[in-house]
């Protein structure tokens, strides 16, 4: 009982850091004097390290109490709000990027609310922690496969993300029309060799993330596992990001283009997300083999 406390305590202590995070974030954004955006901008960082520490303790607090953790709506949500912050820290501290904290740490604090609802709803007292593995996959191939794939569809998305801020800020240099938001955005050249880099970096993990479901799936001896419409929606969403890395490597492309490329990807990946768990047909959803 102790732990299970502390783990709920721990994962509401992470959801009130973010929210702290978020309002000085925007803070950042909107002050004109360096000075204090600056300052915002450092105790943002803080209150956001502290948040993921907080929800990492919330996660293993929760998987010592049920010694599992297992696959829910809920945990899901919290798995992704937990890759959000941090990928966050490596966009900030690896490739130099201050923009992101604005936009990712209020949708990871959206995504713990989210998946405290759907925790209350469901009654489900394990809905805290990020999901690893469930009763019914209790299978190494399988935790890597679910994990791999929330891993990379985060990224392909962050990915799409920079590319509509990269569509954004040229449509705005065409125009002649600035504001706050595009003054604040980083040169076309940044944004580009942002999503670049992480749809880049997200191809393989969803490449291996896909070999690791096939091959649990031949080694379960599914019949027709290639018809299942989620495996061929994700050759879909591997296809439309390869065909951007092509021509983005190849330099024959405008960035407008590849941009729009990365943008359609981004939006396979949301649909694929919304169909992988209304979809009635198929062999699984979410890991789980029906």
């Amino acid at each position: 009982m102790a732990l299970e406390t502390a783990s709920l305590h721990s994962f509401w202590l992470s959801f009130v850091f973010l929210l702290a995070a978020s309002v000085l974030f925007a803070r950042q954004m909107l002050v004109r004097d360096r000075a204090a955006g600056s300052a915002a901008n450092v105790a943002a960082q803080i209150l956001t390290g502290l948040a993921w520490l907080s929800l990492s303790l919330s996660v293993a607090f929760n998987s010592m109490v049920h010694h599992r953790t297992p696959l829910t709506g809920a945990n899901t949500l919290v798995l992704i709000a937990w890759v959000l912050v941090l990928i966050y820290f490596v966009i900030e501290y690896l490739f130099r990027f201050k923009l992101y904290g604005s936009l990712l740490i209020p949708i990871s604090a959206i995504l713990l609310f989210a998946a405290q609802v759907t925790a209350a709803v469901g009654g489900s007292a394990e809905a805290v922690a990020p999901a690893h593995v469930s009763a019914q996959v209790n299978n190494t191939v399988i935790t890597f496969h679910v994990l791999l794939i929330i891993l990379a569809s985060v990224l392909l998305l962050i990915g799409a993300v920079a590319s509509v801020l990269y569509l954004y800020r040229d449509n705005g240099l065409r125009t002649h029309k600035t504001n706050v938001l595009s003054r604040r955005l980083p040169a076309l050249g940044n944004l580009e060799r942002l999503a670049s880099r992480l749809i880049t970096i997200a191809l393989p993990i969803y490449f291996a993330a896909q070999i690791l479901g096939i091959t649990r799936a031949i080694a379960d001896q599914v019949g027709g596992w290639y018809f299942d419409p989620r495996i061929m929606f994700s050759g879909v969403v591997l296809v439309v990001f390869i065909i951007y890395g092509v021509l983005y490597h190849r330099q024959k492309t405008s960035g407008v283009v590849t941009a729009w490329i990365a943008v359609a990807g981004g939006l396979c990946v949301i649909a694929l997300m919304i169909l992988a768990r209304v979809l009635p047909v198929g062999f699984h959803t979410f890991g789980l083999i029906r």
